[in-house]
């Protein structure tokens, strides 16, 4: 369980554990852990073609972002409200579109990760090696939540 800076949580896994209240939660986590992932090439392939076209799909951002800039409002000049009302909305767009190219960026990192893994199991990993944790895993936790939604799957379900 991760948290920072708070002791509530701290001693209430500490009371858990104490209790062998997580030992379910470890032993599930041994399961994921050892269970070999590999690429689904065929949705690899769909997440490639939405990514390039720029559309947004999912929790894949779009290319350009969509939402229109706010317009100023008539009267700014003289009106503060108006003004500081104009002022905060832009504000907000900036950082919405600065999170959208944040976004972008992570995506593009893990649909990289997922392409080298793809080739590393396909060109020099056997079909023994994949089934140990330790090959397998790393590529798991690279990938990340929101590309293996879309392309990682255990080895046993889907095929490259």
């Amino acid at each position: 369980m991760r948290f920072k800076d708070s002791q509530e949580q701290q001693q209430y896994l500490k009371h858990a554990s104490s209790r062998g209240n997580v030992e379910l939660v470890f032993a599930g986590l041994d399961v994921l852990g050892s269970t070999p992932w590999q690429i689904n090439r065929k949705i690899f392939d769909v997440v490639l073609e939405v990514w390039n076209a720029g559309y947004r799909l999912g929790k894949l951002p779009p290319a350009v972002y969509e939402e229109p800039e706010p317009e100023k409002m008539p009267g700014m000049k003289t009106d503060q409200q108006a003004r500081s009302i104009f002022i905060q909305r832009q504000r907000q767009w900036l950082v919405n579109k600065a999170n959208n190219h944040s976004d972008r960026c992570s995506v593009n990192y893990k649909i990289e990760i997922a392409r080298a893994v793809s080739l590393l199991i396909r060109f020099f990993l056997s079909p023994l090696s994949l089934l140990m944790r330790s090959s397998s895993f790393w590529a798991t936790l690279s990938i990340s939540p929101t590309i293996s939604t879309f392309v990682a799957a255990p080895t046993h379900s889907l095929h490259i």
